[in-house]
């Protein structure tokens, strides 16, 4: 599934510092400037947040200069923001939107701070419904500048006051302190929220908003997909300035093992096992077709890769499998980012694809099994 963010970019900006003294000219600390980090926030956050769990997602750009905030951070603490706003010629905007192309989207997240890209977000959203998108917006005014949108996602403050009492269609709403409450085809659901110490909220309803779409592309369920989106804020807050979320921080302990699986044996469903108890979701990488021909040459697979599928899916240690059509399925792990990646005792650590972005489990080979003597054995 593919996902368009549009709306305002923001420029992050962090200067870190560190102080010993106050000042004698005002009763305001004198920082030693340290370092500098620019990070994109906004709708920029919440693709660079989507980007990092893996989702394929496009942001929009609408050729407009972007506001600044900067904030200053001394020793860990937050001392203050200053902000540069750039504000964006909507119909500018809207006359460009008009004239492109949707259709390869399932989802386009609208993510609206006011700041003028969304200042015709009503003909935005009706054009956007010509290619039936499901538009998902983080409001930053009064509900009916939405009509028309799949879904809302005002927190507690904008439910208020922008008047989505009375929203007809769906709609999600955080109190972040307290629950999340969601309204979804009719269903409605309760959320809790974990208490954590709260070092910095910059960012985390864009963490929120990016882990809720994530679940909509894994075709997850509503509640499933608030789970997450609740895990992604509560990491957010922990940390200090933005933060980019990876699959790691929202699916359960995910194991990584890869391989053609043209023959399921013996050895195969042994090394599935102990992978699977080495955490809660266990993927599995296999080659494409193609990339097996390559490999193994024009005689393999003898099954073609919907059936490798189905017969993996149909496993009980099986949580997913994804296909690859590289040679290898390290561009895979960079995206999912695994906390371990699991194969079998015929490697070396080293040899493992992956080695070193995630620990490397090796489970013992059984011996006189592998799909090449199953073939030679049938001829």
């Amino acid at each position: 599934m593919k996902v368009l963010v549009l709306g305002d970019i923001i420029i992050d900006k962090y200067i870190y510092g560190t102080s010993t003294r106050i000042s004698p000219e005002a009763p305001v600390p004198v920082i030693t400037y340290k370092k500098e980090v620019e990070t994109l926030g906004g709708a920029g956050l919440v693709y660079e947040n989507l980007k990092g769990l893996g989702v394929d997602v496009d942001l929009y750009d609408t050729g407009e200069e972007s506001s600044i905030k900067t904030r200053v951070i001394c020793d860990g603490h937050y001392i203050t923001r200053i902000d540069a706003d750039k504000f964006a010629n909507g119909t500018d905007v809207l006359d460009k939107i008009i004239n492109d192309d949707f259709s390869q989207y399932e989802y386009v997240v609208l993510s609206d701070y006011n700041k003028g890209v969304l200042d015709e977000s009503l003909r935005i959203i009706q054009h956007l419904n010509k290619f039936s998108c499901k538009i998902i917006v983080d409001p930053k005014r009064p509900a009916h500048f939405y009509n028309g949108a799949w879904l809302v996602k005002p927190n507690y403050k904008e439910f208020s006051d922008f008047g989505f009492t009375n929203w007809q269609a769906n709609i999600v709403t955080t109190n972040a302190s307290d629950n999340v409450v969601a309204s979804i085809d009719n269903v409605v659901y309760d959320i809790p929220v974990e208490a954590v110490e709260v070092n910095d909220v910059t960012g985390a309803g864009d963490c929120f908003l990016a882990a809720f779409v994530y679940g909509l592309t894994k075709e997850y369920s509503y509640k499933k997909c608030l789970q997450l989106a609740v895990k992604g804020s509560t990491k957010a807050v922990t940390h200090v300035g933005t933060y980019t979320l990876a699959v790691s921080d929202l699916e359960d302990r995910v194991v990584f093992t890869n391989g053609v699986f043209d023959i399921l044996h013996k050895g195969h469903f042994e090394l599935l096992a102990e992978a699977k108890s080495l955490g809660e979701s266990l993927i599995v990488g296999i080659n494409s077709d193609a990339s097996v021909k390559r490999l193994k040459g024009e005689t393999r697979p003898i099954n073609n890769v919907m059936k490798r599928i189905s017969q993996l899916e149909i496993l009980p240690w099986v949580d997913k499998v994804v296909v690859f059509d590289d040679d290898t399925p390290y561009e895979i792990i960079k995206e999912l980012k695994p906390h371990v990646i699991v194969k079998g005792g015929d490697y070396t650590v080293e040899q493992v694809v992956g080695h070193d972005l995630a620990p490397v489990h090796l489970v013992s080979t059984v011996e006189g099994y592998s799909t090449t003597n199953i073939i030679e054995a049938s001829k």
